[in-house]
């Protein structure tokens, strides 16, 4: 039960400021206060998931990373009852992180029978984008901003769970869709796009990350055997002589 506990805490720190954002946006207009609790609530529930099924290192991570999100919004917000709240919460939940029990139950080694880390790592980006874009996005277009910011957990889902088209869109549509409303995003949520577009084709486009999402499979093929070759226990089983014949 403690592991579950300690697990939960990065998104019990995610609910608290995504409340905060809630009660009071400053310094962020409201579509990036959106994608900031977006991506505070995504990040910090597939780490939560994953630490607690498969003690994941990927999990892990992406739980701090959710952590590290709450202490940027927490230096630029103002500071009210509500904000020393989250950042206890905040404290408490990267003691949680770090602390024995949880770190014990984590893999030191990546799984055997999991796909690479090439194969996790554009995933875990495209979760964080709305929150990297958010902290950017003041001077952003909103349809643009929610465009990119939005569609990005959608893509990463969609190829996390090897829907039809999911590897097109992770390698080509996404990235493409994000360099392409570029001038509509403004200067810093603009670079955010563009970089996050690069790194996430660029890896991507390994050839890991095909075989982790189209295994390849070999066509089986059966060749007859004469029934005097047959080992007897299986001409037992099908009820046959020797000649092939019924018994």
């Amino acid at each position: 039960m403690k592991i579950p506990l300690l697990a939960a805490s990065a998104q019990a720190a995610a609910l608290v400021w995504v409340v905060a954002l809630i009660v009071e946006n400053t310094p962020f207009q409201t579509a990036p206060a959106f994608l900031i609790g977006l991506g505070l609530l995504v990040m910090s529930t597939v780490a939560t998931v994953g630490m607690i099924v498969v003690g994941g290192r990927w999990a892990h991570r992406l739980g701090l990373a959710a952590v590290a999100m709450t202490a940027i919004v927490a230096v630029v917000r103002p500071i009210d009852a509500i904000w020393m709240v989250g950042v206890l919460v905040s404290a408490l939940a990267l003691g949680a992180l770090v602390s024995p029990p949880l770190l014990a139950s984590i893999r030191r080694l990546p799984s055997a029978s999991g796909p690479p880390p090439r194969a996790v790592l554009p995933a875990l980006l495209l979760l964080a984008a709305p929150c990297l874009l958010g902290l950017a996005g003041n001077e952003a277009a909103v349809w643009a901003l929610l465009t990119v910011g939005v569609s990005a957990p959608i893509v990463a889902f969609v190829y996390s769970r090897v829907l039809p088209g999911g590897l097109l869109a992770i390698r080509l549509l996404w990235p493409l869709l994000a360099i392409a409303l570029t001038p509509w995003l403004g200067v810093w949520a603009g670079m955010v796009s563009v970089v996050l577009a690069v790194i996430v084709a660029a890896m991507s486009w390994h050839s890991s990350v095909k075989a982790s999402y189209h295994p390849p499979r070999e066509v089986g093929t059966t060749f007859p055997i004469p029934p005097e070759l047959a080992p007897p226990e299986v001409l037992d089983a099908a009820d046959i002589d020797d000649s092939g014949r019924p018994r």
